[in-house]
C-alpha cells in the first residue's frame, strides 16, 4: 500500500492515488508518504485480492447486462484509483501523531481578539490566535448557519499584518480543512483550522475568507437478502477457512436481491454476487459534493435486518460511481439464527457522507475601526 503512488493524508486519515508530496484531492493538505506501521491500516493484499475480484467481473458484462457492465466500468476505476478505508464497529484505533502537522507541541503564545465581519448572509468571528512549536490556530464562530450544519472547509484564507501583506508563506491557501465544528453554547457554530507553521502572532490585524465550505451527514440506506445455502451450511464448522469460498466458480441457488430504501441522493446502478463478495454499484443523483458519495468523512456500515450485528466493508470511487464490497463469509458468521439450515440472510448497508455547498462571501475580519 505504500508504493510510489500511494500518499497518506494526515488531515482526512485516508490513502490517496497520487505521490506524496501533491495536494489531497479533498482537503488540500500536503501529502505524506504512507507511515510503515499506521494504526488502522488495512491488511497487505486485500487491495490486490479485491481487484482481482472486480476484474473477474469483466468477462460477465457481455451476457449479465446493463447493471453489471456499471461494475465492470467501476472497477477499472479502482485499479487505477485509491482504496477508502471504512471504520468497523469496536474500540477506536489510537491517533497518529505527524510532527509539523498536528497542534501537539506546546504552546507559546495566545491573542483573544474577538474580531468579526459579515457578508453572504453570514457572520464570521474570529476568537482567537494561538500560537505553539511548529503550528498555529484560529478559533472562528460562525452564525447563521442552518441548523444540523457544520462548516467543513475554509478557502481563501489569508492572514494580514497591518500594512496588508501576508504572513503566511506562500500567501493564501486556497482551501483548509477545519479539525472539528460544534454548535456553540450560545448559538453559532465553533470552528477551527491548524496552519503547519507558526505565524507572528503581535502582527495579526486582520484575516480575510473568500468562501466556507457547509456540509451536514447524510445516511442513505441500501436493503438486500443474499441466499447461499453452501456458505451458511459451511459456517460452523470453519470460521476462518474462506479459501474455497474466493476460488468457487459457480453458486447454485445464491441470490442476491438490493434495493436503496428511499435513497434521495444516490440509486442502486447494480450489483453482483461473485467468489464470496457482495458488490454493489451506486450512483449519485445529484453533484457528487451534494450527495452521500461524496469522499468526505464518508464511510459504509453492514447491519443485519435488526441492527445487531455491524460489519466492516469497502467502498472505492470518488466520482458519481463507487462499487461497494461486502465479504460473505464474515456476514454468514456473524448474522443471527442458525447458520446450518442455509436460510436468506437480511442485511442493510448504509452509505454516511459529510455533503458540502460553498457559501462565497470575502470576509475581512480585523478589529474595529481598524
Amino acid at each position: 500500500m505504500g508504493g510510489g503512488r500511494q500518499a497518506w493524508c494526515p488531515r482526512c486519515d485516508e490513502l490517496r492515488a497520487v505521490r506524496p508530496a501533491a495536494a489531497c484531492p479533498v482537503c488540500g493538505r500536503e501529502l505524506l508518504e504512507v507511515p510503515p506501521a499506521r494504526p488502522g491500516q488495512p491488511r497487505p493484499g486485500r487491495t490486490d485480492r479485491l481487484t482481482r475480484w472486480l476484474r473477474g467481473l469483466a468477462p460477465l458484462a457481455a451476457v449479465a447486462g446493463a447493471g453489471l457492465l456499471v461494475l465492470v466500468v467501476v472497477a477499472s476505476g479502482f485499479v487505477a484509483g485509491r482504496l477508502t478505508r471504512t471504520t468497523p464497529s469496536g474500540p477506536a484505533a489510537p491517533a497518529t501523531t505527524v510532527p509539523g502537522f498536528l497542534d501537539e507541541g506546546p504552546e507559546t503564545g495566545r491573542r483573544d481578539v474577538n474580531w468579526e465581519a459579515q457578508a453572504g448572509g453570514l457572520t464570521v468571528e474570529l476568537r482567537s490566535l494561538t500560537v505553539g512549536t511548529g503550528y498555529s490556530r484560529l478559533e472562528l464562530r460562525v452564525h447563521g448557519v442552518r441548523r444540523g450544519r457544520e462548516v467543513s472547509a475554509l478557502e481563501g484564507l489569508r492572514v494580514l499584518d497591518a500594512d496588508g501583506d501576508d504572513l503566511l508563506a506562500g500567501g493564501e491557501i486556497a482551501r483548509i480543512a477545519t479539525t472539528g465544528s460544534r454548535p456553540a453554547p450560545r448559538g453559532g457554530i465553533d470552528t477551527e483550522v491548524v496552519l503547519d507553521r507558526p505565524i507572528d502572532l503581535p502582527a495579526v490585524a486582520a484575516v480575510e475568507l473568500d468562501r466556507l465550505t457547509v456540509g451536514r451527514v447524510i445516511t442513505e440506506r441500501i436493503g438486500g437478502t443474499l441466499v447461499d445455502q453452501e456458505l451458511r451450511r459451511r459456517v460452523p464448522d470453519s470460521l476462518e477457512d474462506s479459501q474455497w469460498l474466493a476460488a468457487r466458480r459457480t453458486c447454485p441457488g445464491c441470490r442476491l436481491q438490493v434495493s436503496c430504501q428511499g435513497c434521495v441522493t444516490m440509486r442502486v446502478a447494480g450489483s453482483s454476487y461473485r467468489r464470496g463478495r457482495v458488490l454493489i454499484a451506486v450512483e449519485a443523483l445529484d453533484r457528487v459534493e451534494l450527495t452521500a458519495l461524496n469522499p468526505s468523512r464518508r464511510r459504509v456500515r453492514i447491519i443485519d435486518d435488526h441492527g445487531f450485528s455491524e460489519l466492516p466493508a469497502w467502498i472505492d470511487g470518488s466520482g458519481r460511481v463507487a462499487v461497494i464490497s461486502v465479504p460473505a463469509d464474515v456476514m454468514a458468521t456473524a448474522w443471527p439464527g442458525d447458520p446450518g439450515d442455509g436460510g436468506p440472510m437480511p442485511f442493510n448497508v448504509l452509505v454516511e457522507a459529510l455533503t458540502e455547498q460553498p457559501i462565497r462571501g470575502t470576509w475581512t475580519i480585523r478589529q474595529a475601526g481598524g
